[in-house]
């Protein structure tokens, strides 16, 4: 495998950093390209992708691809020594040791590595996640306003001496309404409501409510007061 590997002579990190910097792999907690003691770029073998970038960005040159023994054709080798030995030493063992070494022989199988996020699809997985918010915020807010122009019309004719509509509990069964369908609405719409947790459907909720309580009682209180 190929790995980065910077030349000590010629990097100054005191007038770059720029392979500290872009590195797509590095972490805050896991660093692929650091600072030594030696005041120069060090690359971590280990952590290292062969991506090549850094290569390209220095303007110094300081950097070269070189190839590394693979540890998993390491460890292949060794097991297959191994292997060897333990059906040499016993030919009593004759029986048990194929089997023994058809196992160690096999790779194991791992799960292949996730791909990391670059800096560029985070900041495209942000904005797309605001304007979603924004679209579910706008959703709650029209059916919340919708809901209370409903529930103020078909509630009946407010009293004169009280105020009270006729039927208040039919407003409550219309806001329940505007809260179940925002789940339909999301779906047509091509949102993933899998991605919404508790928090997310309490805050739609909650918006949905603020406005048709709002809306509710803004018209019922100008409709008195015009009498």
């Amino acid at each position: 495998m190929q790995v980065a590997r910077v030349k000590k002579e010629k990097c100054s990190t005191a007038d770059c950093n720029r392979c500290i910097r872009f590195c797509p792999v590095s972490r805050k907690d896991q660093p692929v390209i650091y600072i030594g003691r030696n005041k120069k770029a060090t690359v971590n073998e280990e952590l290292c992708n062969g991506c090549a970038k850094c290569v390209r960005i220095c303007p110094e040159k300081a950097i070269e691809m070189i190839t590394i023994p693979d540890p998993v054709d390491e460890t292949a080798v060794a097991v297959e020594e191994t292997a060897s030995v333990a059906t040499a030493s016993s030919a009593d063992d004759a029986a048990a040791v194929p089997a023994a070494t058809t196992a160690a022989e096999a790779p194991k199988q791992t799960a292949p590595p996730k791909k990391k996020e670059t800096p560029e699809e985070k900041v495209a997985r942000k904005k797309y996640e605001h304007s979603e918010r924004v679209i579910r915020t706008l959703i709650a807010s029209l059916l919340g306003l919708a809901a209370g122009i409903a529930s103020y019309f078909l509630a009946g004719t407010p009293s004169a001496e009280t105020g009270v509509q006729p039927d208040p509990f039919l407003g409550i069964l219309i806001l329940l309404i505007a809260i179940i369908i925002q789940r339909t609405i999301f779906l047509l719409i091509k949102i993933d409501t899998k991605k919404l947790g508790k928090k997310d459907w309490f805050y739609q909720a909650f918006i949905t409510f603020a406005l048709w309580y709002l809306t509710w009682t803004i018209i019922l209180s100008t409709s008195l007061l015009a009498e």
